[in-house]
Order: structure tokens, then sequence, then C-alpha cells
């Protein structure tokens, strides 16, 4: 009876070392694949910010339009004139 206890003591013991490898081995690989992703990112966010910095000290071209003056429509409304010729027709006609 007493080797029994020892042994199930000892499959205990090994079963809670084994757990303890499988879930540190994970915890380890979570840690290792965040720390990865955060480099990542610090890499992106250098290169980024290299970049903004690095175009504002250019200097930037003025591009002029062709023409300073306001362009203006027509002097008359297209459509009021149209309104009189359908007006002066319905006058002709003896409907208006």
């Amino acid at each position: 009876m007493a080797r029994r206890l020892l042994a199930i003591v000892i499959l205990l013991l090994v079963a809670i070392v084994a757990i303890r490898i499988v879930v540190g081995a994970v915890i380890g690989l979570v840690h290792a694949v965040l720390w990865i992703a955060i480099l990542a990112a610090l890499v992106v966010a250098t290169i980024w910010a290299w970049r903004t910095l690095s175009s504002a000290r250019k200097p930037r071209e003025v591009k002029e339009s062709g023409s300073r003056e306001i362009q203006r429509g027509p002097a008359v409304d297209p459509i009021e004139v149209e309104m009189q010729k359908i007006t002066e027709e319905l006058r002709k006609q003896g409907r208006g």
C-alpha cells in the first residue's frame, strides 16, 4: 500500500511539473510574440516620425493659379431669357 501511495504521489508531482512547464512555455511564447509586436510598432513609428520630420525641412513649392481674377458669370441670366421667350410665344398664341 505504501508503494502504491508513493507511486501516486510521484505521478502527481510529475504531472504538476509537466503542467507548469507547458503553461510556462505557452506564457513565454505569448510574451515573446507581444514583445515582437511592440518592437515592430516602434520601428514603424520611428520610420514615420523620421519621414515626417525630414519632409518638414524641405521648402514647399507654392503652385500659383493661372488667373488671379474671379471669373464672372454671364451678365444676363440665361433662364430669364428663356422665360421671356416662352412668355412672348404664349402672348402671340393668345394664352398669356
